[in-house]
């Protein structure tokens, strides 16, 4: 029984793994920078909506990854823990840019909204 739910984990993880492995491999064919994770996790949903790989053959192993995502983020919070200061000290140019990124997305797509309303 132990056995059987450990190699049901293995095989979720090795699908998940080959989908990232696969998005690397691509992300380093592409001619600009885009992360490889990313092309995995549209890869893995793409086959994933064309049902070429069962959702059950990756359930449990995600299910497992987004129980404990809150552990895996820890590194990157200790990690951010040493730029506190450089952080601090440009917090207002974070906000600004922030903000105007937002008041430029809302601008654009009220433009485009009323541009395709009026068809």
């Amino acid at each position: 029984m132990l056995l059987q739910r450990a190699l049901l984990y293995l095989r979720d993880f090795m699908v998940i793994i080959a989908c990232l492995l696969a998005g690397k491999a691509l992300a380093a064919l592409l001619p600009f920078a885009f992360p490889g994770s990313i092309i995995g996790m549209l890869l893995l949903f793409v086959l994933l909506s064309m049902q070429l790989i069962k959702l059950h053959w990756v359930e449990q192993g995600a299910g497992l990854l987004l129980r404990h995502m809150g552990v895996l983020f820890v590194p990157v919070a200790v990690g951010l823990v040493a730029w506190l200061e450089p952080l601090r000290q440009s917090f207002g140019l974070i906000m600004l840019c922030v903000v105007l990124g937002i008041v430029l997305i809302l601008a654009t797509v009220g433009h485009l909204y009323q541009r395709m309303n009026k068809q």
